[in-house]
């Protein structure tokens, strides 16, 4: 029943993120929740430098941090598409597994963006200690250029 219910309000807390109010995510982080977003690019580099190696780096460290994070995606209208949701652990040590396509949708209806990703998440007892974001940062890094072009272009 714990899983199931888990599954439903992971569903339901993407779709919100989808029509951008990311609240009800960082409702259920503790406020030392961390995010880690490996890759070169400004996705992970938004508050301190990347650092590579085994163990996972937090590019994201507290409430203020892990909201700018969710403001940039809902502010870039990236949407999240669950293909599957994994839940394993009792409540006071859960980690889920989600697969999913992210993408931004252009106005000719090919998308500006395209990823796959899979986050897993760790949670106490409902509550998001950590979250780490796996996805092609090749892909992100190119977006990274194409929009830093396009803001260019505006400005001449």
């Amino acid at each position: 029943m714990y899983k199931a219910t888990l599954r439903a309000a992971i569903r339901y807390s993407v779709g919100k993120l989808n029509s951008g109010d990311a609240s009800l995510f960082l409702k259920l982080a503790r406020p030392d929740a961390a995010i880690a977003f490996p890759g070169d690019n400004s996705w992970a580099s938004m508050f301190r430098p990347v650092e590579k190696g085994r163990d996972r780096h937090p590019t994201h460290r507290g409430i203020e941090e892990c909201r700018a994070f969710a403001d940039r995606f809902t502010d870039e209208g990236v949407q999240f598409e669950i293909e599957d949701i994994l839940v394993n652990g009792p409540p006071w040590n859960t980690r889920v597994g989600l697969r999913v396509k992210s993408f931004r949708p252009g106005p000719d209806g090919i998308d500006d963006y395209n990823n796959r990703a899979v986050a897993i998440l760790e949670l106490q007892w409902g509550r998001l200690v950590a979250w780490e974001d796996y996805e092609d940062t090749q892909r992100v890094a190119a977006w990274d250029q194409s929009r830093e072009l396009a803001s260019q272009n505006q400005v001449l």
